[in-house]
């Protein structure tokens, strides 16, 4: 994987414009947007450590972060039981700027809950095309809400720790796994594509080893720990700063 890939890139090649002074900024997403294996006296994952950046540079700027563990693409649009929808929440807002980082437990979904008989290519392009769906449906709302919209590239969570581990995902063939890592860039292409629609900006965290590397991984094999969401939180704000200035 190239570790040295650029950590955010515009679709339409400028930085997205944003009003002065201080900002409004909501992240959405699951566990890793919630701030899931941070064990840093603060926490609160890399939602805080961007606040933290931005205000550097924009003195008073405020931070929604609504991510949910274990949320769908899908969840983030309807919400859960009696918790309401990321998607709404972040829109009621009003936004300057809304990252979203979303697909990870939709590819566990399809591979761990999947049929007995496996995953076959006729799920996983109806798995496509719901998220695709879905994508969409996110990034509209946030565009006519009008925020500036970062978007997170998912890493290939087949080369995740856990994905060895048989107790955690019992039912995730190795077969599965090589059909997840083949997945997750038909939901990378899906994301750039939106993106490029929407005028939103990519961050990329598939050419990473945030996920990979036991130095910024919790000891679940899953989660960042306190080093990695630094890690991630340096990459949001570097995509994010060329429109702070």
């Amino acid at each position: 994987m190239n570790e040295n890939a650029a950590p955010g890139e515009n679709m339409n090649g400028a930085a997205p414009a944003l009003p002065m002074g201080s900002l409004r900024i909501a992240t959405l997403g699951d566990s890793v947007t919630e701030g899931v294996g941070d064990e840093s006296p603060e926490g609160g994952g890399f939602p805080r450590r961007l606040l933290s950046a931005v205000e550097g540079v924009r003195p008073g700027t405020t931070l929604l972060n609504v991510g949910h563990s274990g949320w769908t693409s899908s969840e983030l649009i309807t919400g859960r039981s009696d918790t309401p929808s990321e998607l709404d929440e972040a829109v009621a807002a009003d936004p300057d700027i809304a990252c979203v980082w979303i697909g990870s437990n939709d590819l566990w979904v399809l591979y761990e809950f999947g049929p007995e008989t496996g995953t076959t290519s006729d799920l996983e392009a109806a798995d496509l095309d719901a998220f695709a769906a879905n994508i969409e449906t996110i990034l509209r709302r946030l565009d006519e809400a009008g925020a500036a919209i970062y978007v997170g590239l998912l890493d290939d969570q087949s080369l995740r720790p856990v994905s060895a581990d048989r107790l955690t995902l019992p039912n995730t063939t190795p077969a599965e796994f090589e059909q997840m890592s083949a997945q997750v860039v038909r939901y990378n292409d899906v994301l750039t594509a939106a993106a490029a629609r929407y005028g939103a900006t990519i961050v990329d965290f598939y050419n990473t080893s945030i996920f990979t590397d036991s130095a910024t991984l919790d000891f679940d094999g899953i989660h960042p720990n306190a080093a990695g969401y630094d890690q991630i939180a340096e990459n949001w704000f570097a995509a994010i700063e060329p429109a702070l200035n």
